[in-house]
């Protein structure tokens, strides 16, 4: 008998301490943003509440872990670029709606309310959008492309990032096909991306760096990551495509399992009030240069915000997220 109850009771410690989450902050925050750890220093200041701040590497990689934890998911609060991702974490009851009384509470603009999703998966707190880096070193004025279609003039000179790695480039894919046409869109990306090595990149920044220094003389980037760079003086401008530009939302998730949803209440009203989002902008890296959703935010200077927004079909985005993933690296990726 007690043999038996040591038994159970080591069993009951185990199950207890798999199920536990492996942090003891009032917060866990996962995140693939420049800014957050910046944000969640300064709701601690004001709050006193503990955040941790887990930082995996790239939006991909934030996903893979969310995905590994299973139906023991370690974080409170997920951050990221992209609603495609956003949406399909909803579908698969990883994250649970947004309260509507919390929306209420954020002065959105416009702009800002035109990015809630219906299915409140989660919530916008800035935007960008992807578009074309052209380097006018390389291009000449009266050679710059205007258009995906003109890209098919710079074959093997495009960079881009691996959809698999970054958020933002699937956002970019999914709209893509969605401006250009599922087969045309195909064909147009197997005319254009002729060399693995520069369509493969993992990040903005080796896109930055193939454009500047390297093989590259345009590249297919988050439109944030090309204004960094043109506040530190590179020769490098955004060119918006004709076909449309896709709205990338950054957006605050919240896990169906939190048991923190107080402080996760608390974190959200934080990050879309004056101080939140002058934290956000504290800094020089690309997340720092988004689109305000904020009424009385302002962009960072020189940051672009006329830009003529086409919405992504998030249902349709999320559920071809696993399929046009693998399309993209089977004939992009080295």
């Amino acid at each position: 008998m007690l043999t038996k109850t040591i038994a159970g009771l080591a069993l009951s410690v185990a199950v207890t301490c798999a199920a536990a989450p492996a942090f003891s902050a009032d917060l866990v925050l996962y995140d693939a943003l420049d800014f957050s750890g910046k944000v969640a220093k300064a709701f601690e200041a004001k709050t006193g509440l503990k955040v941790d701040v887990v930082e995996p590497g790239s939006t991909g990689e934030v996903l893979g872990k969310i995905a590994a934890e299973g139906n023991n998911p370690q974080f409170d609060i997920v951050w990221l670029d992209g609603s495609a991702v956003m949406e399909r974490m909803a579908s698969d009851h990883v994250l649970q709606p947004i309260p509507g009384d919390v929306y209420d509470k954020a002065a959105f603009t416009d702009f800002g309310k035109s990015l809630i999703p219906a299915s409140h998966a989660f919530l916008p707190t800035g935007a960008s959008t992807t578009a074309l880096e052209v380097n006018t070193k390389k291009v000449p004025a009266d050679k710059t492309p205007k258009s995906w279609a003109d890209l098919a003039h710079f074959a093997g000179t495009v960079a881009a990032k691996d959809p698999n790695l970054s958020g933002p480039a699937y956002q970019w894919l999914a709209g893509f096909f969605q401006t250009n046409g599922l087969d045309a869109g195909k064909d147009l990306l197997g005319k254009v991306l002729t060399v693995k090595s520069l369509s493969g990149l993992s990040s903005g920044g080796k896109v930055n760096t193939a454009v500047l220094t390297g093989n590259a003389s345009v590249g297919i980037n988050q439109d944030s990551a090309i204004f960094a760079k043109i506040a530190g003086g590179e020769p490098v401008i955004a060119v918006y495509p004709t076909e449309g530009s896709i709205a990338l939302p950054q957006g605050l998730g919240i896990s169906a399992k939190t048991t923190h949803m107080d402080a996760a209440r608390k974190f959200i009203d934080f990050v879309t009030s004056a101080e939140g989002q002058a934290a956000m902008q504290d800094g020089d890296d690309t997340d720092f240069f988004f689109m305000p959703v904020i009424t009385g935010v302002k962009a960072k200077p020189g940051r672009q915000t006329d830009v003529a927004f086409v919405h992504l079909d998030d249902k349709v985005a999320s559920a071809h997220e696993t399929e046009w993933k693998q399309w993209y690296k089977d004939h992009f990726v080295p």
